[in-house]
């Protein structure tokens, strides 16, 4: 799931989102304000965007998870693919010489066109956290709607610049009752391990661990869990774990050690930027318009009329595309996609869309909450930003508890 969502209500029942979500969790390390490589080694966006009029075999809406794998499957299956991005391509440093801003200093590149920062907690001890920003197309959207905000990654890569990327593989025992018209072997034989290589999904160290000042807090968090009988696991992530012991170490920039994960992160993490974009980029089939946005889908001669606005970093249109494609693939994120296929259910634009629009939708599953620890159990002022493990209650209780840290840079016994 790329998008995380916060709401004020709670959640019902063991549902399929639930069951799936949890494969990046986006607030795990958020609640205040390759191997050596720079985020921009794998440029991904193309030098000239989509042309008016322009006809395409398959257009993917959304660079994402869902869109990227689209793209790198088309393509190998000789298909040419153009991807339309609504965000930034991410691949241009700013003037710091880094392509994103840290956690706990947001800036013009930290928020999707809004002119104060949106944190999922806006304050802390009952201090406000939020402050005054530049309007830009950043990389995290909290996009709001009635009694629920939406945290959303705006940028090449989607949901995968923002999350925490833990790489969860569902319980099979849950499977059945969960997706009964899906086969679980082929699922766990074949689709799983495919996409974890795909990810480069690992667990972290065990042994490192145990020692290194970066996570002391989740040490506290798996003695605590076991005082009260809670299993404690170690749970897969998609960044790179020799470069964390580097950057640890002092031998590399730091990057999830400086607590760089909600706007980006600048070195270790494997976005899809690295896996699956690269891998698609590199099959010299496909291209990537970033900057724009897909207002309209519909029947068209040998295929799909798609309407596309061009975007500038404030936000406004700078153009109105109409092109045509054979195929168009919808991986526009849980809210992007819905979003426009409920407009294109209701103005008729594209026919026979099935009742089930817009129906269904709910959050992904995570509920988030703090706990306050005795002074004599301190937690750690240097977290890394990337959450490795959880305590596993399932069986007991339906539950499962990402130990997630709190990267503010001073101790919190929190």
């Amino acid at each position: 799931m790329s998008d995380t969502t916060m709401h004020h209500s709670g959640s019902q029942g063991v549902s399929r989102r639930r069951f799936i979500a949890g494969t990046g969790s986006l607030l795990g390390a958020a609640a205040l304000a390759g191997h050596g490589t720079a985020a921009h080694a794998a440029t991904v966006a193309q030098a000239a965007p989509i042309g008016d009029g322009a006809h395409v075999p398959a257009l993917v809406i959304g660079t994402g998870y869902g869109g990227s794998v689209a793209a790198l499957r088309l393509a190998q299956a000789g298909v040419d693919v153009q991807m339309i991005e609504m965000g930034m391509a991410w691949d241009t440093p700013g003037s710091d010489g880094k392509i994103f801003c840290n956690t706990t200093a947001p800036d013009y590149r930290s928020y999707w066109l809004r002119t104060k920062t949106k944190q999922p907690l806006s304050n802390f001890f009952g201090i406000p956290i939020d402050k005054d920003i530049p309007r830009y197309t950043g990389i995290l959207d909290a996009e709001d709607f009635s009694g629920i905000t939406v945290y959303q990654g705006r940028g090449v890569g989607g949901g995968s610049l923002v999350n925490g990327g833990m790489a969860v593989t569902p319980k099979r025992e849950n499977f059945g009752a969960i997706l009964p018209s899906v086969n679980p072997d082929e699922m766990y034989n074949t689709y799983y391990p495919r996409a974890n290589a795909g990810l480069g999904s690992g667990l972290i160290d065990p042994a490192w661990f145990d020692t290194v000042d970066c996570y002391q807090f989740a040490r506290v968090g798996r003695k605590q869990a076991g005082r009260s009988g809670f299993p404690f696991v170690f749970v897969p992530d998609v960044y790179d774990w020799d470069y964390m012991k580097k950057e640890s170490a002092g031998t590399a920039p730091k990057s999830a050690v400086a607590g760089e994960i909600l706007y980006g992160n600048n070195y270790g993490k494997k976005s899809l930027q690295k896996t699956y974009l690269a891998q698609a980029k590199s099959t010299g089939r496909v291209t990537i318009s970033p900057l724009h946005r897909v207002t309209s889908v519909s029947p068209g001669s040998g295929g799909y009329t798609v309407v596309i606005e061009q975007l500038n970093t404030n936000g406004d249109v700078t153009a109105t595309k109409t092109v045509t494609s054979d195929k168009v693939f919808f991986a526009a994120g849980s809210v992007g996609t819905s979003k426009l296929l409920v407009k294109l259910k209701a103005t008729g634009a594209l026919p026979n869309l099935n009742g089930e629009i817009g129906r269904g939708w709910g959050d992904n599953g995570n509920v988030m909450c703090g706990r306050a620890n005795y002074l004599w159990d301190p937690t750690g002022k240097v977290q890394a930003s990337i959450p490795c493990g959880g305590i596993d209650n399932w069986n007991a209780g339906g539950a499962f508890a990402e130990v997630a840290p709190l990267p503010t840079g001073i101790e919190t016994y929190a």
